[in-house]
């Protein structure tokens, strides 16, 4: 049976590089002279009017996955701006985060497994134990921003296909 430790960290460690190699494939699409899609307009995409951009996207996988990090882990929080515009400034983000999850132990999340996790939402409170925060919340949450972010891509036409999301390039 995994870990809590190995059902995560290591999760969003990997579909984080994951993530950074589809942000390349859309830089180099934002390149080719031969569509009107510019890195700016791919960075400000959206599926659909009322979902939020590739942006907003790369923000949400990123603070989930620190988030777990933080409340589950009991590291240091650290806070990013969610102010990146840019191809340059998301796979800076996603480095960062990245980093952040290197850093934690995987004794500083097995540990905790039954602890109580609150997560403080606009609606008020969640409580979960740290596991079903896992299963149930972050897991989820991250790989809904994650597959969005490869969707907006995909829509705008970058060449991407299921090896790509699941690294089999």
């Amino acid at each position: 049976m995994p870990t809590l430790y190995e059902t995560t960290i290591p999760v969003f460690i990997r579909q984080l590089n994951i993530l950074s190699k589809l942000l390349g494939h859309g830089i180099a699409h934002a390149a080719d002279s031969s569509n009107a899609v510019t890195e700016q307009s791919l960075v400000d995409a959206r599926l659909i009017e009322d979902m939020q951009p590739l942006a907003y996207q790369i923000q949400r996988v990123s603070d989930t996955s620190k988030g777990f990090a933080v409340r589950v882990g009991k590291i240091e929080p650290v806070p990013f701006e969610d102010n990146e515009k840019t191809f340059p400034e998301l796979l800076e983000r996603i480095a960062k985060t990245i980093k952040v999850l290197e850093s934690v132990k995987p004794e500083d999340i097995n540990k905790n497994e039954d602890a109580e996790v609150v997560l403080k939402t606009g609606s008020g409170e969640i409580k979960f134990t740290a596991k079903n925060y896992a299963l149930t919340w972050a897991l989820p949450n991250f790989f809904f921003h994650h597959v969005t972010a490869y969707d907006i891509l995909r829509a705008q036409g970058v060449q991407i296909g299921k090896r790509h999301y699941l690294a089999r390039d």
